[in-house]
């Protein structure tokens, strides 16, 4: 295969890969989960293609010292605009994930606070159910010492 056909390959891929960051990026900002994980099996496998072909470029470097110089070209442009996509494309990400953990917890938060509590008598002879003097953070128990 020669250099022009080599490099139009991966300026197809890239395309491709731009085109399916840019559809999950837009599912991400617009929170659409269902759409990113219908695209994950398809990025994964678009991501592994173009990372074999720019492998395959770059282990043959004169592979692209005798393509034409327009290919070159366009081969650059579209390598930016993916870069520049899987950047926003991790940031997007890392926001969606931090919004989960956050959703989570705060889940999690409220199951605890629902959860039934008998309560302690706290030094001032009052009894408690929450704070400082709550039964999980206070419990008597005695000791047996007949051994």
């Amino acid at each position: 295969m020669d250099a022009n056909h080599r490099l139009n390959d991966l300026i197809v891929i890239t395309g491709r890969l731009a085109e399916l960051l840019r559809r999950e990026n837009d599912a991400l900002k617009n929170r659409r989960s269902q759409e990113v994980r219908d695209l994950l099996d398809e990025k994964a496998t678009l991501s592994r293609v173009y990372e074999t072909r720019f492998k395959g470029v770059l282990e043959m470097p004169d592979v692209l010292e005798q393509a034409d110089r327009d290919i070159r070209e366009r081969l650059m442009a579209s390598g930016d605009k993916v870069k520049s996509l899987m950047d926003e494309n991790a940031r997007l990400l890392k926001t969606a994930i931090d919004a989960n953990r956050r959703v989570v917890d705060l889940i999690a938060d409220a199951v605890r606070e629902q959860q039934p509590s008998a309560g302690v008598y706290g030094a001032n002879a009052t009894k408690s159910t929450d704070g400082a003097n709550a039964a999980g953070q206070r419990l008597a128990f005695s000791l047996d010492q007949n051994l």
